[in-house]
């Protein structure tokens, strides 16, 4: 509540447009004891005019999420302003001091810990089923995690808001077939294991079926996965790097199932800018996919690198003009 009150400070000064004038910082003895003689002036209780809510939402885009989570109680037009910054997508931009996101036995199976640098303290967030210390993590940004659980179904988890969003069932990511009893309960997962030939890039033709309890296919079916907002959508856009081979799915919120990319194979990266996911292989190729037609087209920026140093060595990074560029580390 200190955070808020100096937040609030900083509103009624900006609001007013008051000035502390250096003058009356150095009164004489005599200003001094004239002051003494007045009476102090009887305070009146009045309610101040509010800010509007774009001007809340400004200076509220300045603070640390502990801050900003603050704000939000100190009134109903407060509240609205954090509510109003918490739904546009682009509009909190604010670079955050990092946390440490973990869970602990002690704390709870549905408990996350989530230590603050800024702080310098913890605090435990009470998250929705499934228990968060059962899944596993394997992707975040933009405040949400992707996480699956022990039936490998992903779901997106805002940690700091406790929203959950399920995502399109496993079984809809092409090469997972389910697997009933008789009853018509799926009791396991067929993944289905492309072989590809290393001169041409080509499929096998006789995939194999290798089968995993539903806590086990996670551990071989997921790489990664990225989150990126989509602004035509209002939404954002998940992209999933997956087995056999690395290859790509994406699927929007609300979606009910995953879209299966292009041939592509291999990917160790992803990047979403201006409609087009830019993604990168392995040694050195970047393809570009178009998300927003009817159907995905992929294009070939840039193809295989003849001599890259090493399969895991590739980062992506984005030029403050806005390019892209593609690094190699050298070990």
């Amino acid at each position: 509540m200190e955070a808020c009150c100096s937040v609030a400070r900083t509103v009624m000064f900006a609001h007013f447009g008051l000035r502390i004038m250096p003058k009356l910082l150095a009164l004489s003895p005599d200003s001094l004891r004239k002051f003494r003689k007045v009476s102090p002036p009887k305070i009146v209780a009045r309610k101040l005019p509010e800010l509007p809510q774009d001007v809340l939402m400004e200076i509220f885009s300045l603070l640390e999420i502990p801050d900003l989570i603050r704000a939000a109680s100190v009134s109903t037009s407060w509240r609205c302003a954090y509510t109003s910054l918490c739904s546009q997508l682009g509009v909190y931009k604010r670079p955050q001091t990092p946390c440490l996101l973990y869970t602990s036995e002690s704390a709870g199976e549905n408990v996350a810990c989530l230590y603050s640098l800024a702080e310098k303290r913890v605090y435990n967030l009470t998250l929705p089923d499934p228990p968060i210390r059962s899944r596993y993590l394997i992707g975040s940004s933009h405040g949400w995690l992707v996480t699956a659980d022990d039936k490998s179904e992903l779901h997106l988890i805002n940690p700091i808001t406790g929203q959950q969003i399920a995502l399109p069932p496993v079984i809809t990511i092409d090469y997972v077939e389910p697997i009933f009893d008789d009853a018509g309960t799926i009791i396991k997962y067929g993944l289905l294991e492309q072989a590809y030939y290393a001169d041409s890039g080509s499929k096998a033709v006789d995939p194999k079926l290798l089968t995993y309890a539903l806590d086990e296919l996670r551990d071989h079916l997921y790489v990664r996965a990225f989150i990126f907002p989509d602004p035509s959508a209002g939404s954002y856009i998940v992209v999933l790097i997956h087995g056999p081979e690395g290859e790509l799915s994406f699927a929007r919120i609300g979606d009910c199932k995953w879209t299966l990319l292009p041939p592509g194979w291999d990917y160790k990266e992803c990047i979403y800018m201006h409609d087009l996911l830019y993604a990168f292989t392995a040694t050195g190729r970047i393809d570009a996919f178009n998300l927003t037609g009817p159907t995905v087209t992929r294009n070939i920026i840039i193809d295989d690198i003849d001599y890259y140093f090493s399969r895991d060595m590739w980062y992506v990074v984005q030029a403050p003009c806005g390019g892209l560029l593609q690094v190699c580390r050298v070990r």
